[in-house]
């Protein structure tokens, strides 16, 4: 019983002496900040990146829907991560615009 409570109180004093430490330490707060911009503009790449495709692959999808609307049988819905992404691409546009 008074091992686990020596155990708490060490693991108390050590996270207080370390939080508190990192938090005045100005190397830490600078490495802290960078790692926090290179992530969020990796996050923003990927955005723009994800974007770019969904609309590139939005325009793909009408070029063949309109091609195959006037040339014959249907065509099969695209298979793999087109399709994947044609048809996540058209339940979005479902939820924005309000199931219509």
């Amino acid at each position: 019983m008074s091992s686990q409570f020596v155990q708490r109180l060490a693991n108390y004093l050590a996270n207080e002496v370390l939080v508190k430490g990192l938090a005045n330490s100005k190397a830490f707060q600078r490495m802290a900040l960078r790692a926090h911009n290179s992530i969020e503009s990796t996050r923003k790449a990927g955005r723009e990146t994800m974007n770019a495709a969904m609309d590139e692959l939005e325009k793909e999808v009408m070029r063949n829907a309109s091609s195959s609307a006037t040339s014959g049988p249907p065509v099969p819905p695209l298979r793999g991560v087109p399709g994947f992404f044609s048809a996540l691409g058209k339940e979005i546009r479902k939820d924005f615009a309000g199931g219509q």
